[in-house]
């Protein structure tokens, strides 16, 4: 005798047939505690375009954070080049305010001579359509591992918005050697980011940690301090196949607009 079974979660019409293969309904990012890393990619020659920049010490840390940063490893562990920072130079790495505790205002920074350097990647970073404070390449050293943290981002305020960051892989992690660990209170997610994937969370809220297994090579990433908004939220909806950003094609456009 055939067995059959009802399953109350399953959407079945009257004779039992199943209608929906995704079976829940999707609530969108979840601002707080979510990680939303899209299907969607990015392609170009970044590496190239990086040789022509110089990268630079990270500089000390702020009073409130000296004991956390040491921790994390951030002076040893990391160099900086910035592409948008408070002085409009890419030696430039803190916040605008002299006052740690004071939000960043996207309207307090400036684009720096990389951005303007490097087209295909300026070209990347105009493809977000939110507003950014700090955006800059934190270039994790070989051998190096920044523990489990959480920052302090929207401790200082959300009159401009909530804070997220953004990261992006910029160089071949074709042998897993750079990766990523994500925490929350339900979730604990390792992963090995891909040439121009990327990523978006709350990093005061969910926990973060990064590695370089490599011995000789640095991990190029893009950290964007960027302000949630509609767009972000929405950024999966309606996206069901894989889609190719190819930023060369974007930096000829580019160029013939400033031409």
């Amino acid at each position: 005798m055939a067995y059959s079974k009802k399953l109350a979660y399953a959407p079945q019409d009257a004779d039992g047939v199943v209608q929906d293969i995704k079976g829940y309904k999707d609530v969108g990012y979840n601002g707080e505690l979510g990680i939303v890393a899209p299907n969607i990619y990015f392609k170009g020659d970044f590496e190239e375009e990086l040789a022509t920049q110089t990268f630079h010490e990270v500089p000390k840390a702020w009073g409130e954070m000296a004991k956390c940063d040491k921790e994390k490893g951030q002076q040893d562990g990391y160099k900086n080049l910035s592409f948008k920072s408070a002085d409009g130079t890419t030696e430039s790495y803190n916040q605008a305010s002299e006052d740690y505790w004071t939000e960043e205002d996207p309207k307090d920074y400036k684009w720096t001579s990389a951005y303007y350097e490097c087209p295909q990647i300026a070209s990347m970073i105009d493809w977000f359509q939110c507003e950014m404070t700090r955006v800059r390449i934190f270039q994790q050293q070989p051998g190096h591992v920044m523990p489990l943290h959480t920052d302090f981002d929207n401790q200082k305020g959300m009159a401009h918005g909530q804070t997220v960051r953004i990261f992006v892989q910029l160089n071949d992690n074709s042998n897993a050697d750079f990766g990523f660990r994500f925490q929350t209170s339900d979730s604990d997610v390792s992963l090995n980011l891909q040439k121009g994937q990327w990523l978006a969370f709350n990093q005061d809220k969910v926990a973060h940690s990064t590695w370089n297994l490599s011995k000789d090579r640095v991990r190029n990433a893009f950290m964007f301090v960027a302000k949630r908004n509609e767009w972000l939220d929405n950024i999966m909806k309606n996206q069901s196949t894989p889609v190719v950003v190819d930023c060369r094609e974007l930096a000829k456009n580019r160029s013939k607009r400033v031409a």
